[in-house]
């Protein structure tokens, strides 16, 4: 091996990784799409993580989940 090279995923690897993606992008979309305007701020906080994080949803909705969380006990 040489240096921070990434071993190349197998199949199964690489479908399972889509699943858990097409799964988050499920879930953003989900939140997104609601009108309630009690939770028009939490839709606010994922639109910033989704854009501040492009292609990457799993840590975009982490890092939305993580800042709720922290608000909540605040």
């Amino acid at each position: 091996m040489h240096g921070n090279r990434k071993l190349p995923r197998s199949i199964r690897e690489e479908v399972a990784h889509l699943e858990l993606q097409l799964q988050v992008l499920e879930i953003i979309d989900e939140i997104l799409s609601g009108t309630s305007a009690c939770e028009a701020d939490a839709r606010s906080s994922l639109r910033w993580y989704v854009s501040a994080n492009p292609g990457q949803p799993q840590r975009a909705l982490l890092m939305h989940m993580m800042s709720i969380q922290r608000s909540d006990h605040t």
